[in-house]
């Protein structure tokens, strides 16, 4: 990974702190979710978070994606069901991609109540030619991402593609926004340099312990926002050419996840569940769920008061 030690660094935009919110008194979340989503474009956002117990009743989606990831060291699974009649168990280190389009209502619940469910849920905007495809569901097992190794390195692919690996995911002509989940473990100290296309937006979510980006310090849980990719960077993936992205882990090793993707450059209007391009799609989407267009899931739990 130190092959594009040629390369120019990208520089980081900023260091920010995950507020923690609870949504009741044991499930919570660091939830990252910036004012400027044109820095962090096609993402809309990103929760850290530890659900221990039922919570999260159905609920749409709709001109979006949920992205369940799974962290490796989640001491609990997740059940994911929706109103398309899937009905999954995540596993730690698991990927499970909601591609909302048109609508989707999905529930999802810890796979062991009391062993907590602990990952990233990510949000995914999707562009305004594919805000209407019907509604689809991706999964990747642990099993089935590649992996690469280097002087103390570990990066596990997601989504996406990394340094010619690439998830199956990518492989899927449904998948509508095309976007790498990168996961990354660095042993104590260790450095390494990543390449990252110019035509792409990037931030890290520091899951645990320390490092240095690009000269930066961070630790968890922060999330570390790379300069934006400039609007000259318009175009095909590959004919722009790339940066790299220089990494020094503390003395306790670092865990963090880099979600980088071209930027979508569409007026966003996220609203709860639904993300439009307009006022009109919000009112859109919120009638095609009253209406029962996105399908009908009855709860598997009544949440305490």
């Amino acid at each position: 990974m130190n092959t594009t030690a040629t390369l120019t660094e990208r520089a980081v935009h900023a260091v920010v702190d995950m507020p923690l919110h609870h949504f009741d008194s044991r499930t919570w979340a660091h939830m990252f979710h910036p004012d400027h989503l044109g820095l962090v474009d096609p993402f809309i956002g990103v929760d850290a978070f530890s659900m221990p117990h039922h919570y999260f009743l159905p609920h749409p989606h709709g001109g979006m994606s949920a992205v369940t990831l799974l962290l490796d060291h989640s001491p609990g699974g997740v059940v994911n069901r929706d109103s398309l009649g899937d009905h999954s168990l995540i596993q730690p280190g698991d990927l499970h991609w909601t591609q909302a389009g048109s609508g989707i209502i999905h529930e999802e619940t810890p796979s062991q109540p009391g062993q907590p469910a602990v990952g990233l849920q990510i949000f995914v905007n999707m562009a305004r030619e594919r805000k209407q495809d019907p509604a689809a569901v991706f999964k990747v097992g642990r099993s089935q991402m590649p992996v690469w190794q280097h002087n103390g390195a570990t990066v596990k692919v997601a989504a996406g593609s990394f340094l010619g690996l690439q998830s199956p995911i990518a492989q899927d002509a449904r998948w509508a926004t095309a976007v790498d989940l990168l996961d990354i473990r660095l042993e104590p100290n260790a450095q390494a340099t990543l390449p990252l296309a110019d035509a792409k937006n990037g931030f890290f979510i520091v899951v645990s312990g320390s490092l240095r980006v690009a000269g930066a310090p961070a630790h968890a849980p922060q999330a570390v926002v790379l300069a934006p990719a400039p609007a000259s960077t318009v175009g095909t993936v590959g004919t722009e050419g790339e940066s790299g992205i220089a990494l020094h882990a503390g003395p306790e090793g670092a865990h963090l996840v880099l979600l980088a993707g071209v930027p979508l450059r569409e007026p966003v209007v996220p609203y709860g569940p639904f993300v439009g391009n307009t006022r009109a799609d919000i009112v859109a989407y919120s009638q095609a769920y009253q209406s029962g267009a996105m399908g009908r899931l009855e709860a598997s739990f009544t949440r305490a008061p």
